[in-house]
């Protein structure tokens, strides 16, 4: 048994304990501010980690890059403005990511390259206005991504269209959405980007 430290929103400290083995740690709504993962780092066999509608502004998530194991993280409904994603580089059988309803602001993505499992990311309802999606382009299974919610000026599409599998893509309606693609027979075109070509909402750069 570990025991993970933590902060309640009425100041009060708390000791969590779980299963020095346990495959799914689930600390959704508990009214945490703050909690100390690194007890975790024993933990190899952790496949899903849930803090989801919390109350949390920072977490450090160094700890999952000894959790191979990792397959969904749920950080969703939290108070989140930007959070460190570089642990997740070595999460290769994630596929699961939550990040929605949160107040983030800016996001670097860059570590997901490596996460080649990924099926769904959700950053809807937060307070992007721009993202860099190139990294996406190596996440070949990814199924799902939710960008509703966020005030996205423009947006390049072309990253996601090595994304065979992408079949929901959720973006604002005032979003500009660009590929510089050179020629759409050199695409594979994924369902959902088939779907807004097929809208006329995606427009092919030139240069």
């Amino acid at each position: 048994m570990i025991e993970l430290r933590a902060t309640l929103t009425n100041g009060i400290s708390e000791t969590i304990p779980v299963s020095s083995s346990a495959v799914k740690v689930d600390l959704s709504s508990r009214s945490l501010a703050a909690v100390d993962l690194s007890p975790l780092d024993t933990d190899t066999h952790l496949r899903e980690l849930n803090l989801s509608s919390n109350h949390l502004m920072s977490l450090d998530l160094a700890v999952l890059a000894f959790c191979p194991e990792i397959d969904d993280i749920e950080l969703h409904h939290n108070l989140f403005r930007t959070l460190d994603m570089k642990p997740l580089a070595y999460c290769p059988k994630l596929r699961h990511i939550g990040l929605n309803d949160n107040q983030i602001m800016r996001i670097a993505l860059e570590p997901l390259a490596g996460c080649t499992s990924l099926l769904a990311l959700h950053l809807h309802n937060n307070r992007l206005l721009t993202v860099d999606l190139e990294p996406l382009a190596k996440c070949v299974r990814l199924e799902e991504l939710n960008l509703l919610g966020n005030d996205l000026k423009r947006l390049d599409l072309g990253p996601l269209f090595s994304c065979a599998s992408l079949r929901i893509l959720s973006l604002p309606e005032a979003t500009k959405l660009v590929s510089h693609v050179a020629s759409k027979r050199d695409l594979l075109n994924p369902p959902a980007l088939n779907d807004i070509i097929t809208q006329g909402r995606l427009k092919f750069m030139t240069e």
